[in-house]
């Protein structure tokens, strides 16, 4: 490899799990790998975890530590984005850690840090679902609902740094407490506690045979399937999932008016094309008639989108610096 390739590593910090990669400025990857972040260990063993799993992808990479640049990490939770630190992560059991000064005196790289979906944003905007516009809105659907924003070829943040928290607007404001949110009505935690009382309930669904009747194993996969089947309830429940994440996009976009909306995480990832239609057909109904011209697709670059947006971040924040 060139001694002047300049390379970054992107770091996707889950509660679970710790994803890294080895990223070229243009967004490929050269090496990927993960390591479980131990989180009940605290702030120190998962510096140590991260910085454990970075050398671990430099050298499945060949890489040297002259030739990494600078370390981008999505992290979960709030983050205030200019100190680098996390406000808040419950799963993380932290609450403001410096994560980016930490991890920067254990490895000596410069170290940018911001909100997973963001840098999930960013990845998509950049070399995935998004690549081909200006403004985009990106959005999440798995456990929880997140978003993001790029305006004008950057990350968009707003006065108070939650610009593009999507699964947070209100989509049913007749609801009851607890089920007017997007996140509340549309996420597969949603989605998957729906189904459960719907089955409990004795409607019948093929999810019982595939869950063996523990209808706390309804995860995305499940999900899926069922849906593949062509199982009623689950398609009645998810046509229901996808009214309200039409009706979110359709009001971003028309309040915005933007062009592009990529959707991913892992639900999406697993009911796959038919889920983008349903939720198409449903943004159509509800946008601006201005508005109908905006492509909704799929994320392209799945579980890589966090690693490679990281990456890609770093890159972008030490250019602005070296300006």
């Amino acid at each position: 490899m060139s001694e002047k390739q300049k390379l970054f590593i992107g770091i996707d910090l889950g509660g679970t799990n710790i994803g890294a990669g080895v990223v070229t400025p243009e967004g490929g990857i050269l090496s990927r790998d993960k390591i479980k972040t131990k989180a009940e260990g605290g702030s120190d063993t998962v510096i140590e975890r991260i910085a454990k799993i970075m050398d671990r992808v430099c050298d499945q990479a060949g890489v040297t530590h002259d030739e990494v640049q600078a370390v981008g990490i999505g992290a979960p939770g709030a983050i205030d984005v200019k100190k680098g630190s996390v406000i808040v992560a419950p799963n993380l059991r932290w609450n403001n850690f410096p994560l980016a000064d930490s991890l920067s005196k254990h490895t000596h790289w410069p170290v940018t840090v911001d909100n997973d979906v963001n840098v999930g944003t960013w990845g998509e905007f950049c070399v995935g679902g998004g690549r081909h516009t200006e403004d985009m809105l990106g959005i999440f659907i798995g456990t929880g609902i997140g978003g993001g924003l790029a305006i004008h070829n950057k990350l968009y943040y707003g006065h108070h740094m939650t610009a593009g928290e999507i699964g947070h607007t209100l989509v049913k404001a007749d609801g009851s407490l607890g089920r007017r949110t997007l996140e509340n009505l549309a996420s597969r935690t949603a989605i998957a506690d729906i189904l459960r009382k719907l089955i409990a309930a004795n409607h019948p669904s093929v999810i019982t045979e595939l869950t063996e009747g523990n209808l706390s194993k309804i995860k995305s996969r499940v999900i899926a399937e069922a849906f593949a089947q062509g199982d009623q309830l689950t398609t009645l429940v998810l046509q229901d999932a996808a009214k309200y994440v039409g009706i979110a996009i359709a009001n971003t976009v028309t309040m915005l008016s933007l062009p592009h909306v990529v959707v991913g995480g892992g639900l999406t990832e697993a009911l796959g094309k038919p889920w983008i239609k349903m939720v198409n057909e449903q943004y159509k109904k509800y946008v601006f008639p201005h508005g109908h011209d905006c492509k909704v697709v799929a994320s392209e670059l799945g579980d890589d989108a966090g690693i490679i947006g990281a990456g890609l971040l770093a890159c972008e924040r030490l250019s602005q610096k070296s300006e």
